[in-house]
């Protein structure tokens, strides 16, 4: 009678879930995949995708993606998507890193075909011309870490213009608005939508870093005249990496920014019992930690992220020791993160047959599958490749 009484407790549960998926929220996956650089391009099973789109199709069709989930299977990996029609920031890292890499292609090809050139026309007591044009092009190219300070104008409904020209898609900061007092006050996120040679256009989102049901917050809202300043705590950044070495290098490449140490990171997964963060979950924590940038070590590159938008901002080339052992989910010295117990509710959920019916044929609940997948205890600490994989795919680029 008890095990009864679980098995409808349980039930009534799950159903209740499943009715609380919005109409607007689907949840797509892929099993077992071999080959993570063509997971953009497979047809996805599950919700709307229903094993007739593609992630990329989905978006074509107005999906936009909002959190993204990759758990190791038995033969390759796992991907689980989050996607929905609500309008959320829209961010393309793929063209965003080719832009990036093309542009330093192009600034190298400068410095080489004007250094040819003074080679041609002048001897050499011009060392100091030779300097100007190594440096000059990399100095107009690289990305800067120090804020930036714009007024807002042309304010309409949620969007403005500052006169900052060529700044990076998905750069953000936060709007603040000064009384006759002299008070400020901050009244709105921002990030770049579009950037030219001439202005940028910028994008207002309510300020939600600091939650306090107990303090009043303000009606003020952003107009035009209120300073925005860009790159705001971009020099107080989260750094994950896969191994003890990278990390080391990292740090010492970028000696200005201070990291939160990527323990406390882990201590917070061992907490929410989430061996893999999702993309959604390293996201949230930055903000909430009141950091502005996320540094991703993968293969032999630094990506610089924004924590609020996700964007690629840079990146950088570092040489560190492949041979360390590679750690899921990233180098950090807290072991044993276990997955929730939740998992346990779940197996005895499978057990009613009729969910199958509900679900579909595939043994597990849509939900199942975005809480946790298959992520098994052994693969957590090393598995060669899954690492790089992984990260790829929370940043959007495979």
């Amino acid at each position: 009678m008890k095990r009864v009484s679980t098995k409808i407790l349980l039930a009534t549960t799950t159903i209740f879930l499943s009715a609380n998926l919005s109409a607007k929220t689907t949840i797509c996956y892929k099993n077992e995949w071999t080959k993570p650089s063509t997971i953009g391009k497979m047809k996805l099973e599950g919700g709307e995708c229903n094993s007739e789109f593609s992630i990329q199709e989905m978006k074509e069709k107005g999906w936009n993606l909002k959190d993204i989930k990759i758990t190791s299977g038995e033969k390759g990996l796992n991907y689980q998507y989050v996607l929905t029609t609500d309008e959320i920031i829209k961010i393309d890292n793929k063209k965003i890193v080719k832009d990036i890499e093309n542009t330093k292609t192009a600034a190298t090809t400068t410095v080489a075909q004007n250094l040819q050139n003074t080679k041609d026309t002048k001897k050499v007591e011009n060392t100091k011309i030779v300097k100007k044009y190594i440096e000059t092009p990399y100095v107009q190219t690289a990305f800067s870490f120090e804020e930036i300070y714009a007024k807002l104008e042309n304010v309409q409904k949620n969007e403005a213009i500052i006169n900052k020209p060529n700044l990076r898609i998905g750069q953000s900061g936060i709007v603040v608005q000064r009384y006759e007092n002299g008070k400020k006050i901050i009244v709105s996120n921002a990030y770049v939508t579009s950037s030219n040679g001439t202005y940028s256009k910028v994008k207002l989102i309510p300020f939600t870093d600091l939650k306090q049901e107990a303090i009043p917050t303000s009606n003020a809202v952003a107009k035009d005249g209120d300073i925005l300043i860009l790159n705001y705590m971009y020099n107080k950044s989260l750094l994950i990496t896969p191994s003890q070495d990278a990390f080391q290098v990292a740090r010492a490449k970028f000696g200005k920014n201070t990291f939160l140490h990527s323990d406390i990171f882990a201590a917070k997964l061992k907490t929410i019992r989430e061996p893999l963060p999702s993309k959604g979950t390293i996201q949230q924590f930055a903000i909430d930690q009141n950091l502005g940038t996320i540094f991703f070590i993968i293969e032999n590159k630094a990506y610089v992220v924004d924590a609020k938008t996700f964007a690629i901002l840079d990146t950088y080339t570092l040489a560190y020791n492949y041979l360390d052992t590679e750690k899921m989910p990233f180098y950090t010295r807290v072991e044993d993160i276990e997955k929730a117990p939740f998992d346990l509710i779940w197996k005895s959920v499978k057990e009613l047959s009729f969910l199958k019916d509900l679900f579909g044929d595939d043994e597990r609940s849509e939900e199942e599958i975005l809480l946790e997948g298959e992520m098994k205890q052994d693969d957590i600490v090393t598995k060669n490749n899954i690492y790089n994989e992984y990260y790829k795919s929370i940043l959007g680029l495979n």
